[in-house]
């Protein structure tokens, strides 16, 4: 951990004292031994030069996260005055709420050289032309496709230090200690668990964006340069005019091992007599593993899946549309038999356990054999750094074993682990979720079968962990339901869904022993949707 600032002034700034470090100070900057980032290679801010669009810009992190700017967002930047940019005591809310309305920060997933599925906004498309990005297409959640002009914004630089702090960090505690106007001298560590309105994450990216993600999902986006790059010291900024007045602020940071960062920062206002010393230690959010090979991910190898979804009894038997036998082993769902008709079998590999798996292997794959031993299809499954599916590639085959078609599928999560997103890709479907008090409430499908639904709930606990995607979420998604049984697709809803709302039917459900009925509103008799049982 680096231990100390510096003891050099800097100087009166906007009513605040900085210490800086002199610049014969640390000159060597030492070898820093990190990854890069996932998404390196495709990460950059985008600026929207079409002033009709309502976005002034998009920037993909290259730890997988994202940040959208909405068009006359300059008031988020205005700030109060000189202040800590760390401290929890001395933080301003009411500057942070303003922030938080004109932007959208979450994780992205790329879907293929072009285009970006962002959690929770939509999917966008970047266009090339011959000097680099020329267009960008946004597909707003539940929105009609549009087409701006834009361009990429120019990096700091691609140098070992810039390239160590531009990844997206979480937050393991923070040491603050100084004087407050309303409570006096404090000294205090938390976790951000432990704070309800704790710094959270912190991103930092080569366009010069700096964003923190604080507990109660508010947002402040600065913008940053290095100060002192041999000290290691980073100015930040409000408004991106680097004029040292009094809307920013210095900060020193310092790696450690385990893929760690540290941020210091002192701060002292002569105006109200309040001072910090904040240290704050960070992890990385997505380590990037071997090099950042997409492929790579850090699933404990000591952690069954199913465990990590299923709290209550594990399904035996499924019927819906076709009777499934799952079978259970040490936490894995090793295999689904058939129950009637056309005998098969599913078995399911788990290549993630092995430490030698190179980073082009799938970490799961599972095959449908028939009984002569036919295949009839593979799905090869990466796992994203949740341990659940984040992409998906399919092979289907013919009876006399030649290929007949492949797709693939990608799929987000948010930090609860409920599935948001999902683009199945037979049927070329895009589906976005949205879940509130852990309920999938809202499921919105784009492409074939384009359909708006609406859920709700009683008070009738989900202990079983039941997720009926098809009969009961109208989610056409074939052989994926499987991966939700291996507890590799998200976690499921805390309560049973009651009733379905779309533009042209509502459904009622009825959940009985081992069964799901449904009848529509204009319907008396209730139908069967669903059977199944438990393991003993």
């Amino acid at each position: 951990m680096y231990q100390c600032f510096c003891g050099g002034v800097m100087g009166r700034v906007g009513g605040s004292l900085l210490f800086s470090c002199s610049d014969d100070e640390r000159e060597e900057v030492p070898a820093i031994t990190m990854n890069a980032p996932r998404y390196e290679s495709v990460s950059g801010k985008y600026e929207i030069t079409d002033w009709s669009s309502p976005y002034e810009s998009i920037e993909l992190g290259a730890s997988g996260d994202y940040l959208v700017m909405k068009r006359g967002a300059d008031g988020q930047r205005a700030s109060s005055g000189m202040r800590s940019l760390f401290s929890n005591t001395v933080k301003v809310p009411a500057g942070r709420a303003a922030a938080y309305g004109n932007l959208i920060y979450g994780s992205f997933t790329q879907l293929d050289p072009e285009r970006f599925s962002l959690e929770g906004f939509g999917v966008i498309r970047l266009k090339a032309g011959g000097q680099g990005v020329t267009d960008i297409v946004i597909t707003p959640r539940g929105g009609s496709e549009m087409t701006f002009s834009a361009e990429k914004v120019e990096t700091i630089g691609d140098d070992e230090l810039t390239n160590a702090l531009c990844h997206t960090w979480k937050v393991v505690k923070t040491h603050e200690k100084g004087k407050d106007a309303y409570d006096g001298e404090y000294d205090e560590t938390y976790t951000p668990d432990e704070v309800e309105e704790a710094l959270s994450e912190v991103m930092f990216t080569k366009s010069g964006t700096f964003l923190s993600l604080y507990n109660d999902c508010e947002i402040e986006a600065h913008f940053w340069k290095w100060e002192n790059q041999g000290a290691r010291q980073v100015r930040a900024s409000w408004d991106n005019v680097w004029n040292n007045g009094g809307d920013e602020s210095v900060f020193t940071v310092d790696f450690s091992s385990g893929n760690r960062l540290v941020i210091y920062e002192h701060y002292v206002n002569y105006e109200t007599d309040e001072w910090s010393e904040t240290t704050v230690e960070l992890t990385e959010k997505t380590p990037s593993g071997n090099g950042g090979d997409e492929g790579v991910a850090n699933v404990p190898a000591d952690t069954p899946p199913v465990g990590r979804v299923f709290t209550g009894k594990l399904v035996d038997e499924v019927d819906d549309h076709g009777l499934d036998k799952f079978v259970y082993e040490n936490g894995f769902l090793t295999r689904v038999l058939s129950g009637e008709g056309e005998e098969y079998e599913i078995t399911f590999e788990y290549n993630y356990l092995d430490p030698e798996k190179s980073a082009s292997e799938p970490d799961v794959r599972y095959t449908q054999r028939f009984s002569d031993g036919r295949v009839n299809y593979v799905y090869e499954v990466w796992l994203d750094e949740s341990g659940f599916a984040g992409r998906v590639d399919s092979r289907h085959y013919e009876e006399n074993g030649e290929l007949d078609f492949s797709f693939q599928s990608t799929c987000g999560y948010d930090k609860e682990g409920h599935l948001v997103y999902l683009s199945e890709g037979r049927e070329e479907r895009e589906y976005s979720l949205v879940w509130e008090d852990g309920d999938l409430v809202h499921v919105e499908i784009q492409g074939s079968h384009a359909r708006s639904t609406d859920f709700i709930y009683a008070e009738t606990p989900n202990s079983n962990n039941l997720m009926f995607f098809y009969d009961v979420y109208d989610m056409d998604i074939e052989e994926l339901k499987y991966l939700y049984w291996a507890g590799l697709l998200g976690r499921s809803s805390r309560h049973l869904a009651t009733m379905s709302d779309s533009y042209d039917e509502n459904h009622r459900f009825r959940w009985e022993a081992g069964k799901v009925s449904y009848r529509r509103d204009n319907e008396e008799v209730w139908s069967e949707a669903v059977r199944f049982s438990f393991a003993d």
